[in-house]
């Protein structure tokens, strides 16, 4: 069973998926960028749900290890670049500091999703 926090814990960080997704659609290409950022919700969302209920780390298996990999490269190596598609600085690292604090507190708030992530990985290689 699930408990209120883990649920707690998904609404939030599902708000502020759908309010990234609004974001990113606002920009010039940034279908692409939403598509992975819903991606990256789904993936954390299944690590939660998978550490509270057995039969879907069952089901993820050794696939858990690809889903780390791909929601780790995605949210920290493409959200600290400028993704604005047109952009003479398109690509390159983020410099200014309030897109540093963004990335900042946008990685502690996904940060128990990693930690799913690597405890069910873990489990799948253990057993």
């Amino acid at each position: 069973m699930i408990p209120w926090w883990a649920y707690l814990y998904l609404a939030i960080l599902g708000l502020l998926t759908f309010a990234g997704l609004i974001e990113e659609l606002k920009k010039p290409g940034g279908i692409l960028y939403a598509v992975g950022t819903f991606l990256s919700f789904s993936i954390l969302s299944t690590f939660i749900v998978a550490v509270f209920i057995f039969e879907v780390a069952a089901f993820i298996g050794s696939l858990s290890i690809l889903m780390l990999a791909l929601v780790l490269f995605y949210d920290f190596y493409l959200s600290g670049r400028n993704l604005m598609i047109g952009s003479k600085h398109f690509g390159e690292p983020l410099d200014d500091v309030k897109s540093r604090m963004d990335l900042m507190t946008a990685t502690l708030i996904v940060v128990p999703g990693y930690l799913a992530g690597i405890y069910i990985v873990y489990q799948t290689l253990t057993q």
